[in-house]
């Protein structure tokens, strides 16, 4: 006999529906549509970043559930009348313990390529009528993600309403990395030189480092000078520095075969091929979305450790029209909009937002 507590949840737990569904390659992929209550308005697909991701993205270290982004933010969708999409990134497997979430065999498979194809026949099934039948679809990427729904733009895939932006890059892919690997620590120097002599102090270092994109490393020795400042002469040095390590890792990729696993053998997350293409791949995402004439709002922490918004709007200056993109800066937020430079969970007036702007491009 169901009591009325159980009753009431079963009321108002918005309904589950699991999928499957096969990509381009065969790959079957695996997910979840979380409706909400009454008829949709329409539906949100939901594209995780770079990492190995099932469908909650877990993704912060709050220890709460908000930690599971893209699950904190369906039930924000289901909210205001829309059904949410997730899916298990390739090669991740959902709901099984630690130690079987990868599935190894998978990892030559996780190309580029396969990616975008993924995203696509998510967005197939999305909009089939032996999936949802949803007639307006908005993607909502977070970082990497945006490279997979570029991928669909650039194959002539249907304009989605709006695609909404989390640290969402619109630079090349090779740009990007380029960036983490040469420039950002230099980058973050330069954010540290409060008073704007050229000079960075271990002083102005010590008080300002955690506001800046190389606080995602957590670690503070490496940014102190052993002669208690950095000159613009040593700024320039780091950059060379990086710029022959980076030369370096680039040379060490390209002599991966494409199959073997990346980053190891001991965790085969992607294919060398998939690392080879942020290597390899100079095409502006800005170019790939312009194919589009979706609307686009993209949210950017000013913390973020991994896309610069400064580099993003240059990115889509002369490709993208200023009416299709609308840019929002959030001053303390970071990659995922929350207080860390790279970590969530988002803030809960941002992802209210985010799901706002949702609904709003799915009258119903």
């Amino acid at each position: 006999m169901i009591t009325f507590v159980a009753a009431l949840m079963l009321a108002v737990t918005p309904p589950v529906q699991p999928f499957t569904t096969p990509s381009a390659d065969g790959y079957v992929l695996t997910g979840q549509a979380d409706e909400p209550e009454g008829h949709p308005r329409g539906v949100v697909i939901l594209v995780a970043g770079t990492g190995a991701f099932d469908r909650d993205v877990t993704f912060g270290r709050s220890g709460t559930p908000r930690d599971r982004l893209f699950a904190d933010l369906a039930e924000r969708f289901n909210a205001r009348g829309m059904t949410a999409v997730r899916f298990d990134r390739r090669g991740v497997r959902h709901g099984v313990p630690p130690s079987e979430v990868i599935d190894a065999a998978a990892a030559p498979t996780v190309t580029a390529e396969n990616l975008s194809a993924d995203v696509g026949a998510i967005y197939d099934w999305t909009r089939s009528d032996a999936g949802l039948g949803a007639r307006c679809v908005v993607f909502f990427v977070h970082s990497e993600g945006a490279v997979h729904v570029a991928g669909l733009a650039k194959a002539g895939a249907p304009e989605p309403a709006l695609i909404i932006g989390m640290g969402a890059p619109l630079e090349s892919k090779v740009s990007a990395v380029r960036w983490q690997s040469t420039g950002r620590d230099a980058d973050s120097l330069a954010m540290m030189d409060t008073n704007g002599d050229g000079t960075v102090t271990n002083d102005e270092v010590r008080a300002n480092w955690m506001n800046t994109p190389s606080a995602v490393f957590g670690v503070l020795a490496p940014f102190l000078h052993p002669n208690g400042a950095w000159t613009p002469a040593d700024l320039a040095q780091l950059r060379t520095t990086q710029a022959a390590l980076y030369e370096q890792a680039k040379t060490a990729a390209m002599a991966l075969d494409d199959s073997d696993p990346y980053p190891s053998a001991a965790a085969p997350a992607f294919s060398a091929s998939w690392w080879k293409s942020w290597m390899t791949d100079d095409e502006p995402l800005a170019a790939r979305f312009a194919r589009w004439r979706s609307p686009m709002i993209l949210h950017y922490g000013a913390l973020d450790s991994q896309v610069r918004e400064d580099r993003q709007r240059a990115a889509a200056e002369g490709i993208l029209p200023d009416e299709q993109v609308r840019f929002v800066s959030h001053p303390g937020r970071g990659h995922s909009l929350g207080t860390e430079a790279l970590l969530g969970p988002v803030d809960a007036v941002i992802a209210d937002q985010i799901a706002d702007e949702a609904a709003a491009a799915c009258p119903g």
